[in-house]
């Protein structure tokens, strides 16, 4: 209730800045303020989605409509966790494009957007009692574990762990498709406007060549010895 509270005067505060100086605020600035506004919105929808699953969670599910029961529950959680990585995905750019800007000009649109993206990650924290819903049996893995990934997988069924990879799969193939075409993009906005985006591009161009060949290399069977052999054979 805290963090709704919280989301909602930043909200009202940033829209009634917005409302006293639409006409006098650069495009820019007027940007800032909507990509609070809509942060701090988001903030509210998934802080009262998660006030309404827990609330749910501490009432009892009939026999008769138990499976219906959870899985409105599981849905909602997901809903939430839409509105919060939103959150933080335009929080994190507001924050960092109004750095850029307003540091000196306008330093509380910053101030704002770092606030906002500070409630954003606190709500991406993971909640317990949501992970009941989604993750019934996962636990946090042992930081000291030499295998953390492999941990974590290993709570999920097999189903869920098909699901897994297909989602990622596509992804895989959808952010190398959307950075080939970003770089073209650059190529294209530096020819046209004298604005050099060599930087980015190899950036880009770097974060490629590792996303594939990390691929590759997960894929890539180990060595087999002699040795090695011997043991699976005894």
């Amino acid at each position: 209730m805290i963090l709704f509270i919280i989301s909602a005067l930043i909200t009202f505060y940033s829209a009634q800045l917005l409302w006293h100086s639409y006409t006098l605020a650069s495009i820019e600035e007027i940007l800032l303020l909507v990509c609070n506004i809509i942060c701090g919105l988001f903030l509210m929808i998934a802080a009262r989605y998660k006030r309404t699953i827990e609330r749910s969670l501490s009432n009892a599910a009939t026999n008769i409509d138990e499976d219906l029961y959870y899985n409105t529950l599981e849905r909602k959680t997901y809903h939430a966790s839409y509105y919060v990585q939103s959150a933080v995905v335009l929080s994190f750019l507001g924050f960092t494009t109004g750095f850029i800007f307003f540091r000196d000009s306008n330093p509380k649109l910053v101030l704002i957007a770092f606030v906002l993206c500070f409630l954003a990650l606190f709500f991406f924290l993971p909640n317990p009692k949501m992970m009941t819903l989604t993750y019934p049996h996962y636990k946090i893995p042992d930081p000291k574990s030499k295998d953390p990934v492999a941990d974590t997988l290993a709570y999920y069924d097999d189903g869920q762990k098909y699901l897994l990879l297909k989602s990622l799969y596509r992804l895989y193939f959808f952010i190398l498709f959307a950075f080939v075409l970003l770089i073209l993009g650059l190529m294209y906005y530096s020819i046209f406007s004298g604005n050099n985006q060599t930087v980015s591009i190899l950036g880009i161009g770097v974060i490629l060549l590792i996303m594939m060949n990390a691929l590759s290399r997960s894929l890539k069977p180990a060595k087999i010895t002699k040795e090695s052999l011997t043991k699976h054979v005894n």
